[in-house]
């Protein structure tokens, strides 16, 4: 019985930290982003937000739930393709979702960018599906500083 126990320490509780800590590192991948809060109306930072973004094809725009969503953009790829470590085969598309929340005083305004991958070459071409991968900052930044700078030109006080 203390065999079985000794057995079972040592590969489960490696087993459960390997687990909790690709659990977290992955999680992060999905939760990046910019958040800012402004004291003004929500009409008036729903305007400024969506005027913000108008660079982009707009794919949602619900002024109800607050969420602005643009269209996919194809971005040049810097990742390495197959065996050989190829590049210029690969292909990244990204696209920013932005959400207001209305609260007593101010609005939140949340930027988050969302990446993606695709890989047509080696072990990854099996596969036909983008798979999601870390979202640039410094552009969710400068977007949630566009937003925030009009915000201003409005009057309307920005906190971070």
């Amino acid at each position: 019985m203390c065999e079985g126990a000794k057995v079972c320490g040592t590969f489960i509780c490696p087993l459960v930290l390997l687990v909790f800590f690709v659990g977290c590192s992955t999680l992060s991948l999905f939760s990046a982003s910019t958040t800012l809060r402004a004291s003004c109306s929500y009409e008036q930072a729903w305007a400024v937000s969506l005027a913000s973004v108008d660079e982009f094809e707009i794919n949602r725009a619900d002024k109800q739930d607050g969420v602005i969503k643009t269209d996919w953009i194809s971005l040049s790829s810097k990742r390495k393709a197959g065996l050989l470590g190829r590049s210029g085969v690969n292909e990244e598309r990204a696209r920013f979702v932005v959400n207001l929340e209305p609260t007593q005083q101010t609005v939140t305004i949340t930027v988050r960018q969302v990446r993606e991958y695709f890989s047509p070459m080696g072990a990854q071409s099996q596969s036909t599906a983008w798979r999601r991968v870390s979202a640039n900052s410094d552009e969710e930044v400068r977007l949630a500083q566009r937003i925030s700078g009009q915000l201003v030109k409005k009057g309307c006080e920005t906190l971070r």
